[in-house]
């Protein structure tokens, strides 16, 4: 058996298109502010709307960047897979419980069972939920040769951090969506505001299925020693950490901006305190988003991205 260590060979980046990334750099730092201001004022005026539209601003941002970093094909290849990939398990969660529990939508229109703009949602949080992940890891996704032991470490932790990142997310939010708005229903109830334990669970399984199954079309091409990866300007890798946090800052706003009634009641007849609803939330989103997207913002800030 060969004592000789494997070294890890990085392949080479794609060369920027100058004209075409000036753009698409524009426009990320475009709706960087769109989506802060969307967080930030949105709530306020009682609107339930701002999460669906920071994901939307997230779709933008995957097609300016994503497209970018790797190329239309993959990217749409992440669109197809979180798209497919999620609704076939909220259609079955939606018929069987399994995985996230027992629901159903109220949303129109629907492809079977699921809102058609679930899909979308799933795309545009996944995308910069992967971003992040992938800045906290230092660029893992160009690190995926399964030749290596970094990439075949890599190829399974930034999928399962991305998915954890990603469910952050409906942490902070489903109980207001669910319990209060009533976008969804549970039937069971939970314990987590009319929620059950089974959904973020159900939420961690289900995003990092698709974020898998991209990371290992990264890792096969890497592998072999076809993909090319375009570099971008370490300034950009802070465009999807910071649509990111706004997740957590429109949970702020839609505190300081709540007024509807004290009490809400679930299917089940459970009274749970909407107030409490609306500040516990907002607690985890502080605790829990906001720091992940400062801690990738640290990372990017020190350079440790370009040291790769």
């Amino acid at each position: 058996m060969s004592n000789t260590p494997s070294v890890e060979v990085r392949l080479p980046h794609a060369p920027p298109r100058q004209s075409t990334g000036q753009v698409q750099r524009v426009i990320g730092w475009f709706v960087v502010p769109v989506a802060a201001a969307v967080a930030v004022l949105l709530p306020l005026t009682g609107s339930n709307a701002a999460g669906m539209l920071i994901a939307l601003v997230g779709v933008v941002l995957a097609f300016s960047q994503g497209t970018r970093r790797y190329g239309w094909g993959r990217l749409f290849a992440f669109f197809v897979i979180s798209y497919v990939v999620s609704s076939i398990w909220e259609n079955l969660s939606v018929m069987t419980g399994f995985p996230f529990g027992n629901y159903y939508y109220t949303i129109m229109p629907q492809l079977f069972y699921v809102p058609v703009v679930i899909g979308v949602a799933y795309f545009g949080i996944g995308f910069v939920s992967w971003m992040t992940a992938n800045a906290i890891l230092d660029r893992a996704d160009e690190r995926l040769n399964l030749r290596t032991r970094a990439g075949r470490v890599n190829v399974v932790a930034l999928p399962v951090l991305a998915g954890a990142v990603m469910t952050m997310f409906d942490v902070g939010i489903d109980s207001i969506s669910s319990t209060v708005r009533h976008s969804w229903v549970w039937e069971d109830g939970g314990g987590v505001f009319g929620v059950p334990f089974t959904n973020y669970l159900g939420w961690w399984f289900v995003t990092w299925t698709f974020f898998q199954i991209f990371a290992l079309i990264l890792a096969r091409r890497q592998t072999s020693g076809t993909e090319e990866t375009t570099d971008l300007p370490q300034i950009s890798h802070l465009q999807p950490v910071l649509v990111y946090m706004m997740f957590g800052i429109t949970s702020v706003s839609a505190f300081l901006g709540f007024t509807e009634g004290e009490t809400v009641v679930d299917l089940t007849g459970m009274a749970w305190s909407t107030p409490a609803i609306f500040e516990t939330l907002m607690i985890f989103n502080i605790f829990s988003i906001i720091p992940v997207s400062l801690f990738a913002i640290a990372k990017i800030a020190r350079g440790d991205l370009s040291r790769i």
